[in-house]
């Protein structure tokens, strides 16, 4: 049985059946009515609850969920869940290509195996002025990838396959730097004093790393400086990490740079896509100069929000995920907004028991759902439905269903009204289900502004019943 979200507050996110497939619920609703709030509130939720189960007093709860980070089974995962008393999702992913989102940008919890172990941020949280928002997003994607140990094959399936959909090649360019500057390196190692952007960044970094590993951290800064740049490489079975120097010293691996990255030491500086022009396949050798190189930054703002978003999920995804995206449709063509989950559904496929939750003003994320086990929940209305009937029909049939929104002239709406016209003056007397549409139909007049064709039309539809109930 997969992770669902049920419930949050007063908000029913989920009421079909539990199954091992993935779920996705779309929430929509107007500016201000809380959809940003209720993502937040989800994460609260269900980090309050890990948190919960690791201090838990009965000590085999607390070292069941400490243990089950590094060894998972599904049947102790739900044991622990049945003695716990709660449903927790294996994994807590936070995602938004937005400069406005408001999720947390980390969230540490004590006791827990692997750091970061719970939950994943993808975002372009800490603000760094000098770093554009789609390189800091990028930072945070790749800080996920890199760190996890073993580069499983669905997660490299996912990855490849997403890759080679939007052409982007199989080979990464990555250029780090320091998030302090080079001189205080030196001012740290003779114990000077430095800068209190420093200061801060070393005090954050000490929340999660002894002195000992900061030290080691600190003296890969140094390389950092003089050689930035490395080569990501996705094998055929895994993820390599090159550097693009050679060296004598111990060489950098993708945990190191990992970590580095989450002590928030160094930040991706920038991103390019490689293709090889020779006929060698193999992944672990690198040759720039018969590469054609391209920066992510001269991609469409559309086709980075896809990269960064899509990258940061794959690489922190896992069977029972509770993924929560705000506003995807951010930058997108119209054309990716209403492919949008089924991407998402294609990307994952081979994960199971994942509930994605996305909120969104885009009548287009909507309108074109072929993926199965999909509700959309409206927050105007409170509501819950299926998302079936909604998929594949106009934005002009979302804006005036779902959205409570029809704007001028929406085609969907004149339709009816026609139809509802055609259906009165072909009978001798109205329909009850005839009437009951038209009442419906009249219930948008008043959003509607002067000299719309809807609203023209409905003007006459309303004299129309008027003669007809004399």
């Amino acid at each position: 049985m997969g992770f669902r979200v049920k419930k949050v507050r007063d908000h029913v996110l989920w009421n079909k059946e539990d199954d091992e497939r993935n779920a996705f619920t779309v929430i929509i609703g107007n500016n201000g009515c809380g959809k940003t709030e209720l993502l937040i509130d989800t994460c609260n939720k269900y980090h309050s609850y890990y948190t919960s189960a690791l201090l838990e007093k009965d000590t085999h709860v607390a070292s069941a969920v400490h243990y089950l980070r590094e060894d998972f089974s599904p049947h102790n995962w739900k044991t622990v869940e049945r003695e716990y008393g709660h449903r927790l999702p294996r994994k807590l992913i936070a995602a938004s290509t937005s400069q406005f989102e408001k999720f947390k940008a980390n969230w540490i919890v004590r006791n827990d195996a692997v750091p970061s172990g719970f939950y994943a941020y993808i975002g372009s949280k800490p603000y760094m002025p000098s770093l554009s928002p789609s390189t800091r997003i990028a930072s945070k994607a790749i800080q996920q990838l890199l760190g996890a140990e073993y580069f499983e094959k669905r997660k490299h399936k996912a990855l490849v396959g997403f890759l080679s959909k939007f052409d982007f090649g199989q080979k990464l360019l990555l250029k780090f730097e320091l998030t302090f500057p080079n001189e205080d390196l030196k001012n740290i190692q003779n114990q000077s004093s430095t800068e209190p952007e420093t200061q801060l960044i070393l005090k954050n970094a000490y929340i999660e790393h002894d002195e000992m590993e900061l030290v080691e951290l600190l003296s890969y800064c140094e390389r950092i400086v003089e050689a930035p740049a490395f080569a990501l490489t996705v094998g055929n079975q895994n993820l390599n990490l090159i550097h693009l120097k050679d060296s004598e010293q111990k060489p950098f691996s993708k945990l190191i740079i990992s970590r580095m990255l989450r002590a928030g030491l160094i930040t991706l500086s920038s991103i390019q896509t490689m293709k090889d022009k020779s006929l060698i396949n193999d992944q672990s050798i690198v040759d720039i100069e018969s590469s054609a190189i391209s920066s992510l930054s001269k991609r469409s703002s559309g086709e980075q929000c896809l990269f960064l978003l899509f990258m940061g999920i794959i690489s922190s995804i896992e069977d029972n995920a509770l993924i929560c995206i705000d506003e995807p449709e951010i930058s997108l063509h119209p054309q990716w907004q209403e492919r949008f989950v089924d991407i998402l559904s294609e990307s994952f496929s081979s994960y199971r028991g994942c509930h994605f939750l996305i909120a969104t003003h885009s009548p287009l994320i909507v309108s074109d759902i072929s993926a199965k086990n999909c509700c959309v929940y409206d927050m105007a209305t409170n509501t819950l439905v299926d998302a079936t009937p909604y998929g594949e029909r106009s934005s002009d049939y979302q804006l005036a269903t779902l959205f409570h929104n029809p704007g001028n002239n929406n085609e969907y709406l004149l339709s009816q009204v026609i139809e509802v016209l055609d259906d009165i003056c072909q009978s001798k007397e109205i329909a009850s289900e005839t009437k009951t549409k038209a009442h419906w139909l009249l219930s948008y007049e008043p959003r509607l502004p002067d000299g719309d064709k809807v609203k023209r039309l409905l003007s006459i539809l309303d004299q129309t019943l008027e003669v007809f109930s004399k």
